[in-house]
Formats: structure tokens, sequence, C-alpha cells
């Protein structure tokens, strides 16, 4: 029944408007004192949009006529025509006189235009769809590997639909005052949201929609806790929607280093069960502060950019279907944040070189943050390079595979630790001995590049057993102790 189906399929007409695609060139034609039909024409048009060949070559005629700075007319085109050796297979000049006797006006031109390029989608829209229809009929490609393609060919349709106008200054203007009276009306100065840390939030304003932010650090450095204090942060202020990919640890894992942050346990309790009289109620506090907020997780391993997309998007769907219509216009994407762990691990259908995925995806990340209008963090290994330095702390050219992740990005951030390079190298303390571990160190967040603000340096305080970020003490913000870091208790109080 299926192959009947398809059979019957091949014998449909194509979706198609001559009567618009010849409007078009009649609205061109009616035109001819000046060139500014043709070219509202070709910001929405490209020849193969066109379902006649006939009317493909017209097209390419009158571009190339404008491209030589000539007039668009019967006699031009009949001229150039002939130059191309088309004139006949276009109808010769009969059928040029037909189209420039059209009625059609100028004025809806883009209208006509619209029909056309709506009707080229649809086409395309088919043939994607049925070539890969008998990829899977023969059976010979991997469904997830079809999958991938169908989704990628489709969102590369839906990107180059050409369907938004230029803005005029004065309507993004207009926007831009509007963004102006907004911030005014604030207390603060963060216009996004909010990663918990106001040393950090100085340089950044707060995470906005639309952003890219990549965080870089060696392993064990802490950029999981410090991405899952983050977005634990967002979720519980701003109590918006947080999403988790994460393709190296498990959901459990995650949930119980947000617990330990969230209570102030030490990791190794929850991990053993050894826990402490004082463990269980700061758990069940955590547990109760934990589940009243809106996080996603997702723990696949080697999960595909596309299917990122997806699950997102249908999330967003469903989040849209559970809110009020007031609240769906007060806020169409309701997604607050997404955090990924992290970018090297995410597969990709390029599979001509490492470099190429990674720029693949990360390009698809930044346009996904556009889409959905959400902060997307992604965080990102850093390569050994930066061990052979005298001086470790991590620069852009330190990413892997760096160059479309450092001109994706919005924000790059690298994670930084005294401690960390001290222990590696096993330096002595003062007395000949080895130095003893802190539980709670400075750590610097080290904004490399901030397209929306000020580089600079956000030192903040990192508890090792329990996974949590805090601000530091003021005395150190005002030059630091000479004792060393704050204690576990004072940190804690910080939060």
């Amino acid at each position: 029944m299926a192959d009947v189906s398809l059979m019957a399929n091949e014998y449909r007409q194509a979706p198609q408007d001559i009567e618009a695609e010849k409007a078009v060139f009649g609205a061109i034609f009616f035109d001819v004192k000046s060139d500014a039909a043709m070219v509202s024409a070709q910001a929405i048009l490209e020849p193969k949009d066109f379902y006649r060949t006939a009317h493909q070559e017209i097209f390419k005629a009158m571009q190339s006529l404008v491209n030589d700075d000539r007039p668009i007319d019967v006699l031009t085109l009949q001229d150039k025509l002939n130059a191309n050796q088309q004139l006949e297979n276009v109808g010769g000049i009969a059928y040029l006189a037909e189209l420039a006797e059209s009625t059609a006006s100028a004025a809806n031109l883009k209208h006509y235009a619209n029909i056309v390029h709506e009707k080229a989608v649809l086409r395309r829209l088919i043939e994607t769809l049925t070539k890969n229809m008998s990829l899977a009929y023969d059976g010979g490609t991997d469904s997830t590997e079809l999958l991938e393609e169908v989704s990628r060919e489709v969102d590369q349709l839906a990107q180059n639909r050409g369907d938004d106008d230029l803005r005029r200054i004065q309507d993004v203007i207009k926007e831009f005052q509007e963004n102006l009276d907004a911030a005014a009306e604030n207390d603060s100065d963060i216009v996004g949201l909010a990663t918990g840390y106001p040393e950090l939030d100085k340089l950044t304003h707060g995470f906005r929609e639309d952003q890219m932010i990549v965080i870089g650090a060696r392993p064990a450095v802490g950029k999981t806790a410090f991405v899952l204090n983050v977005a634990k942060n967002a979720a519980k202020s701003e109590k918006v929607p947080v999403v988790i990919f994460s393709l190296e640890m498990g959901a459990v894992d995650l949930v119980t280093r947000l617990v330990a942050a969230e209570g102030s346990i030490d990791s190794n309790h929850l991990t053993t069960g050894q826990m402490e009289q004082d463990d269980w109620a700061s758990m069940t506090v955590a547990l109760q502060s934990l589940s009243n907020m809106k996080i996603y997780m997702d723990d696949t391993p080697g999960i595909r950019i596309t299917q990122i997309a997806a699950k997102l998007r249908q999330l967003e769907k469903d989040l849209l279907a559970n809110m009020s219509e007031e609240e769906r216009d007060e806020n169409p994407h309701p997604l607050g944040m997404v955090m990924i762990d992290y970018l090297g691990l995410i597969e990709s259908g390029n599979t001509e070189s490492r470099q190429q995925a990674v720029s693949e995806v990360s390009r698809s990340i930044k346009k996904l943050a556009k889409e959905l209008h959400t902060p997307i963090i992604a965080l990102a290994q850093l390569s050994r390079g930066v061990e052979q330095r005298t001086d470790k702390r991590p620069v852009l050219s330190d990413l892997r595979e760096s160059g479309s992740i450092e001109q994706d990005a919005d924000i790059v951030a690298f994670l930084y630790r005294d401690d960390y390079y001290r222990n590696e190298d096993g330096e002595d303390g003062p007395a000949g001995a080895p130095e003893p571990e802190q539980d709670s160190v400075p750590i610097d967040v080290i904004l490399e590049k901030n397209r929306a603000g000020a580089r600079g340096t956000a030192t903040l305080m990192f508890n090792k057993p329990t996974f949590k970020f805090a601000d530091r003490a003021p005395e150190y913000r005002a030059g630091g102790p000479e004792n060393g870091p704050i204690p576990p208790a004072n940190l804690n109080n910080s939060w």
C-alpha cells in the first residue's frame, strides 16, 4: 500500500504559481524608469525559485542587465538573451512582449515575489523529503543519520527563507529606547539573567537572551560545578526553566552536586551514605528547594546537536501550552537558560574533520540561542598547551578547535585556580612540608571575550567538598586577608 501511495505522489503537480511568476516580470517591466522593482525582487528571489526554466533564464538575464547598469525593457532583454543563446528557449520576442504587457503593478511586486518564493520552498521541501524517503525505503542508511540529515536540510530551508525585511533605523531606535526605558526602571545594572555572583554580574550585566556563553577550563578545575551553580541560581532566583544537557555525567551525579551545593553538604557524605546528623536536615531542605525549581536534565551520551535542538523546541512548545494567553503574549520564549556539558562531546553529521565538526556544532548552538531567545552556556575543554607555559592562566588560543568557538561565542570565560597547579606540581609549603589542601579556595572567572561588556576577572570562592561557589567575603574584595581563604562557615553564610 505504501508503494502505491509513493507512485501516486509522483503524478501530483509540484507547487507552483505561473501567474505570480508572470506578475513579477510584469511589475519589473512596469518600473522601466528605474531598477527599484528589480532590486526588490532580488531581495526575495533567485533564479531557481521560478518553476519554469524559461522564467529562470529571463530572471538571470534581468540580473545581468542590472549588473551592467542597463535598463530592463523588451529590447535590452532580447539582446541579453540573444547573447546568452536563450531567446528562442524562453519563447522568443513574442513571449517577452506578453510579459511586458502584463498589468501587474510594481507596488504589488513584493506580494507576487513572496508567492513565488513560497512555492519554491515547498518544492524544495518535497524534494528533500522524497530523497530521504527513498533512502529510508532502501534501508542502507542508519536511521539516526537519516533523521539528522532530514533535520539539517529542513532547518537549512527554514533559515534560507529570506522573508525578513530590512529594518529602518527609526524602528530599531524605537526598540532601543524601549530597552533603555526598561533598564532605567530597573534598580540594578543587570539586564539579563543574574548568575548569583555580583562581581561576575558587574562584568556581564547578566546572561542575556540570544547569547552563547563558553566556559573553558582544564579537567577537574570546577567548570561543571560552576555552571550547575549558575543554573541553580537562575532557576531559584529568577524562577525560569533551566535545561541541562550532560554528555559526560549522569543525571543522578548532577543531582548529587546540586544537593551538595544547595545544602552545603560534603558530597562524599552523599555518595557514601555516611551522613552526619546535620546532613540529614540540610538535605531535606535542599531537596525541597530543588524540587520547586524548573530544572530539566538530559544525560543522553553522544547526543547530536539536532537532537538537542529538537528537544528544546519541544520543551518550549510544552511550556507555552501550559501558559495562559496573556503569559504567552508577554513571554513567547519561556526557556530561561540552557547548559551543555560539554561542547566537544556533541556529535555532528560532519565527518570530514574534528575541527569542522566542532565548528558546525558551535554555529548551531549560536543559531539555537537566537532562535529560542535564551542564553546557552557551553562548556569547553582546554588544550594541554596551557600546561607547558610558565603562566598557566588560560587565553583564547587554549580552546580546542578555537577558531569557530571564539567567533561564535558572545562571552568566553575561563576558570583558573592557583591551588590546582600548586597541588599538581607538588610544591612544598614554607616549612618544607607539602602544603595542606584547602577546602575553600579562590577561583578566577576570567572574561577573555565579552561582546556586550568589558573584559575582566571576577574572583569567587569554591568550596570543593560541597561543589559550592560563592562571592568573596568583603575583606577579599578590599585586597584580601593575609591569613588565606575564608573558612567554610563564612562561605556558607555568604550564599
